[in-house]
């Protein structure tokens, strides 16, 4: 008896959920420009409609390209990225203070978008086929390396909201690939003791305090449980002695880093965290706002187009990266809770994908599909409502923006090529 073929089937659901958010999207950026912004369709929102049609085509496009395609490519991918990156870094158009941006036949693209997709195939490749393990030290560097060339060309220009949007993504990819979360403790933590090692530096600025042993308390708090951890589990000696060395190191060289490679904008943002009425009218203007906003909206909203915040422009860059608090002015808790609700569906359906592929290649390329996602609607939530420093990251599908557009619509054509597909290789 003949056995009948399975048929391909495209998972509506999940691209109806993103289509929801685009829609979503496009009246919410319609709200934060229309009064500024003239004609029957305004210029931001007719761009960003363009913008998704233009996605759905490469959604569509990906789909039915072969995920083999991908694999055999991924280092060309890469690499055509980091291109890109420092076509940005000579030649960019400056924009808002940083080199992101190129031309392309008159259409201004920011290379940095494309870095994320490039070393998500690039991490998807390697470790479709390589393990990782602290025991194995040698393990490490070719994904290190992998990461800290965009990583760093991206800091140069200087966008930190890309290059920690980098960083946080490779850490699911790396557990996915094999590293255990006692070993991704290890390797993050000279990165938390660097940032707690700023503490007494930035509340001498911030709230004029002595910067002195009671700042230094939580740092001291983290390096002893980091000892504690160490002792109990007994990793190799070698594995031991650099972390503490490393962890050490890092606490010293935190006025380097923050004397060296920080942007006096990138210094005022933190302390506007810290303490926004230090600078109201400056550095802490963009959150004191935001938090009006949101806070204004209550529990549903003031209604759409009728935002006074959203209005009267006292939102900096309300289209892009404050899209959240016109979301939650004009449509309140309700309105941000249904929002999260198709986050979440969309997120969920995503890494359930990886239980019906088999192939390693392609769950790493989902996982950190997903995990951009994630860390995006993370930061860009935290930082409009003062829960961390201000990075410039948008929201996914609902701010505007023609490259992350893009970039959101070939991750979506990963993901639904994977269920589309289920190709093994």
């Amino acid at each position: 008896m003949l056995g009948t073929q399975k048929k391909n089937v495209l998972d509506i659901s999940l691209l109806i959920c993103a289509l929801s958010l685009w829609a979503i999207g496009v009246f919410l950026i319609f709200s934060a420009t229309h009064i500024y912004e003239s004609g029957p369709l305004v210029h931001s929102t007719r761009n960003q409609i363009i913008w998704i049609i233009m996605g759905v085509i490469v959604i569509l496009t990906i789909i039915s390209i072969p995920m083999r395609f991908f694999y055999s490519f991924a280092y060309l991918f890469y690499g055509a990225s980091l291109l890109l990156l420092l076509y940005a870094d000579i030649t960019g158009v400056i924009a808002k203070g940083a080199e992101r941006w190129v031309s392309i036949a008159g259409i201004k693209l920011q290379p940095s978008e494309f870095a994320k997709i490039g070393l998500i195939l690039a991490f998807a490749r390697y470790f479709s086929s390589k393990s990782i393990s602290l025991e194995n030290i040698k393990s490490l560097f070719i994904p290190l390396i992998l990461l800290l060339i965009p990583f760093a060309l991206i800091l140069k220009q200087p966008d930190l909201g890309t290059a920690l949007i980098l960083g946080l993504m490779t850490i699911p990819i790396l557990y996915w690939a094999g590293l255990s979360a006692i070993e991704l403790f290890y390797l993050l933590s000279p990165i938390i003791s660097l940032v707690l090692s700023a503490f007494p530096l930035i509340m001498a600025f911030t709230v004029k305090t002595s910067g002195g042993i009671i700042e230094a308390i939580p740092w001291g708090i983290f390096f002893i449980i980091t000892c504690g951890i160490l002792y109990f589990l007994r990793p190799r000696f070698i594995i031991l002695v650099s972390i503490v060395i490393i962890n050490l190191f890092m606490a010293g060289i935190t006025n380097i880093v923050w004397n060296g490679f920080l942007q006096d904008y990138q210094k005022k943002r933190i302390f506007s965290f810290i303490n926004p009425k230090m600078d109201p009218a400056g550095s802490g203007y963009q959150v004191i706002q935001s938090k009006v906003a949101i806070g204004s909206g209550l529990i549903t909203g003031k209604g759409y187009l009728k935002g006074t915040q959203t209005r009267l422009s006292f939102l900096p860059e309300q289209h892009t990266d404050f899209i959240f608090s016109v979301l939650g002015e004009q449509f309140g808790f309700l309105g941000c809770i249904a929002i999260f609700l198709l986050y979440l569906f969309l997120i969920v359906r995503g890494y359930t994908t990886t239980q019906m592929v088999k192939n390693r290649f392609t769950n790493i390329l989902i996982v950190g599909s997903i995990s951009l996602i994630v860390f995006h609607v993370f930061i860009n939530v935290a930082m409009t409502t003062g829960m961390m420093p201000v990075v410039g990251v948008p929201l996914p599908f609902l701010s505007y923006g023609g490259s992350f557009t893009m970039t959101l619509s070939v991750l979506l054509g990963f993901i639904l090529n994977a269920r589309y597909q289920k190709q093994d290789f």
